[in-house]
């Protein structure tokens, strides 16, 4: 088995993987890890599709500031990570990292991730090389506003061995807008516009919407054994990884 790295001890593990010569010269407890321990693949997908722009801060910088947690953790753990930006295709890769000395390459490639065209989960998911051949756990970190639909695009995740999370990001604007009045509104992506009364018997239709298409998404993630969550892109990431994750018992 080759080394790989060395993790602090805590209270359950196997007492013969200690090292008891890092211990004398540190006082303190460490594990051998070695590289077939790991061979989970943690796959991220960024939806990258202009509408993920919208916000402040925007849905896409949340996102791109969950995968980094979220891979950075992975790479702790010694999983290999790979990483995927789309919006009907995949716009961007980075794949086959493993280890705390890749994080720099996986935080890079983060921040160079910029917003695209109009989103297709459908259509990303099916190009070439946009799922490994190997199991794996895949998060999709994506506000699911599609046009065409998202079940299709997931439904095919899963059947490439994949235990699929679900994470949608959504704006507090989006969630509770504050709009009034005669407003012209335009489709971020498409460009298409309408002319609206908003009174507030509308917004009321338009809470309901939501919520009905909220608890659509979470059904059909429950009906399939999929996690799904819900954040808002105002929330804090600590918040949002180390409480709502935690809860939904995506990281220990």
């Amino acid at each position: 088995m080759e080394f790989a790295d060395f993790r602090a001890y805590v209270p359950g593990d196997d007492l013969r993987q200690l090292d008891w010569n890092a211990y004398a010269r540190s006082g303190k407890l460490f594990l051998k890890k070695y590289l077939d321990e790991t061979e989970l693949h943690v796959n991220l997908y960024i939806d990258c599709s202009r509408s993920m722009s919208y916000g402040q801060p925007n849905k896409i910088t949340r996102a791109v500031e969950i995968a980094a947690a979220l891979g950075y953790l992975s790479l702790c753990h010694l999983d290999h990570v790979s990483v995927y930006a789309f919006d009907s295709r995949i716009t961007a890769a980075l794949t086959g990292l493993q280890g705390k000395s890749q994080a720099h390459r996986l935080l890079s490639f983060l921040s160079s991730l910029r917003e695209g065209g109009a989103g297709d989960i459908q259509t990303a998911m099916r190009q070439p090389g946009a799922v490994r051949g190997k199991a794996g756990t895949s998060i999709v970190l994506s506000d699911f506003l599609f046009e065409s639909g998202y079940t299709e695009g997931i439904a095919y995740l899963q059947a490439a061995r994949q235990e699929v999370t679900l994470v949608q990001v959504l704006s507090k604007e989006e969630l509770s807008p504050e709009y009034a009045g005669e407003l012209r509104l335009i489709d971020s992506e498409t460009g298409q516009a309408k002319e609206a009364s908003l009174t507030s018997l509308l917004m009321e239709e338009y809470h309901k919407s939501l919520q009905d298409y909220q608890r659509e998404l979470s059904a059909f993630a429950y009906g399939r054994g999929i996690a799904f969550v819900s954040v808002e892109a105002e929330q804090s990431l600590e918040s949002i990884v180390f409480h709502v994750f935690r809860q939904a018992g995506l990281i220990r």
